[in-house]
């Protein structure tokens, strides 16, 4: 469950700032957290001081709702009054207290298609959730280490400098015998799947680009992911490549209109950054939206404008213009 720090319905009553969104999109990787899976101190401490002016944070991600759920706690822990998660680029919402309210899955085709390439060479790892929000990862292939941090976050005490605030810790456990025989399963009588993915080289990945057909991967849709996975990993000459499986027509975007209903707020009245290729409809969707300057042109395209570079505090660096009247 998120902590959600003083009582939320601060938010409700309290005085928003003239220069402010009444809410914002973050995504992780790129743009809120710093190489490393790293949340810096001046990111937390700005997102807190527009958090008290009343403005909802919320964090839309493509990742896996453990991680994402931990960031979401140590912006609590930083004073961030409540923290909304989309997670797995729309098919889930959680609000600032833990629960799902909301959850798009994917077809068991494309999950059974999936883990049927795994391997020695090839990773595949999928999120389900069943009716309460009771969540679980399985796994199948051979394990990244480098790529750990994006399901579960850093361990505890994890930093680079003095600057950075430490993620919670977060068990860790695999069950590939357990992920073939659910990937087996009929249809009917499998969990609901938010997303996959694959992570492997571009050759341990040629079978599974076979049967993609115009992003079409057995009913569900198959992207691939940023080039610069390995710079996002500290690892710039690595040749990791990846697909991000998800259910057909789920967007970032979708996960953010389906926010604004529940909160009662006009995509006008809202921010969002971002940098990856997934946050592009994200970014088209909200009243102002800012492209990393390390984003990908897909994003630029389609920004209203540009933060400075992820690691160099760019979205801490927009929001005190905010605060000091700069507007957004």
């Amino acid at each position: 469950m998120i902590a959600t720090g003083p009582n939320p319905a601060e938010l409700a009553t309290a005085r928003r700032h003239p220069g402010s969104p009444r809410a914002v999109f973050f995504d992780l990787d790129g743009t809120l957290l710093a190489t490393g899976s790293h949340l810096r101190r001046e990111t937390a401490s700005a997102l807190a001081n527009l958090s008290r002016t009343g403005t909802t944070i919320i964090l839309a991600t493509g990742g896996f709702t453990a991680r994402t759920q931990a960031v979401a706690n140590a912006l609590c822990d930083a004073g961030v009054s409540a923290v909304w998660t989309i997670t797995h680029n729309g098919a889930a919402i959680w609000n600032p207290t833990g629960q799902l309210v909301r959850r798009s899955p994917m077809p068991h085709a494309a999950v059974h298609a999936a883990v049927t390439v795994s391997g020695p060479t090839l990773w595949t790892i999928f999120e389900a959730v069943d009716d309460d929000g009771n969540n679980k990862v399985y796994s199948a292939g051979r394990i990244r280490p480098e790529l750990e941090p994006f399901i579960w976050g850093p361990p505890a005490g994890t930093t680079t400098d003095s600057r950075n605030v430490p993620l919670r810790p977060l068990p860790i456990g695999w069950e590939t015998r357990r992920t073939r025989a659910i990937a087996n399963l009929p249809e009917s009588e499998a969990p609901a799947t938010l997303s996959c993915w694959v992570i492997g080289t571009s050759r341990a990945l040629r079978p599974l680009d076979a049967n993609v057909h115009d992003t079409n991967f057995f009913g569900a849709q198959c992207e691939h992911w940023t080039s610069r996975v390995g710079a996002m990993i500290g690892r710039p000459r690595s040749l990791i490549e990846g697909r991000d499986i998800n259910p057909m027509g789920i967007t970032k975007a979708v996960g953010a209109a389906h926010v604004c209903a529940e909160l009662g707020i006009a995509p006008a009245d809202t921010a969002g950054f971002g940098d990856g290729r997934n946050d592009h409809d994200l970014i088209a969707f909200v009243g102002a939206g800012y492209a990393m300057a390390n984003a990908h042109p897909r994003v630029h395209a389609v920004a209203t404008r540009t933060a400075p570079h992820h690691n160099d505090d760019g979205v801490a660096q927009v929001i005190r213009g905010w605060l000091a009247g700069d507007g957004w």
